[in-house]
């Protein structure tokens, strides 16, 4: 009886599940001046990312050149000890 109330349920639930998965492609025809006014809105956006970016990156960069230099350094001792096991001893 419990799995005969929950199976109705199920078949809403998955009926929304498959009906959001749809999209509508909309025709949308823009005039000039609205493509214009966009695309300055837009690009106000993009040039305030920009900044924001730039200033993390600026502050990150030391540290992920550390890590970088740390990790090269690390693999080439690595490799210089597998050369130096492969020679022999005298």
């Amino acid at each position: 009886m419990k799995n005969a109330s929950i199976f109705p349920l199920l078949i809403i639930l998955l009926g929304i599940w498959s009906s959001s998965c749809e999209q509508e492609i909309a025709s949308i025809r823009l005039t000039s001046r609205e493509r214009i006014h966009i695309d300055t809105i837009a690009k106000r956006k993009i040039d305030s990312l920009i900044l924001v970016m730039d200033s993390a990156c600026l502050s990150k960069y030391w540290t992920m050149r550390d890590a970088a230099l740390d990790s090269i350094l690390k693999v080439r001792k690595e490799e210089e000890l597998k050369i130096r096991s492969r020679i022999p001893k005298q």
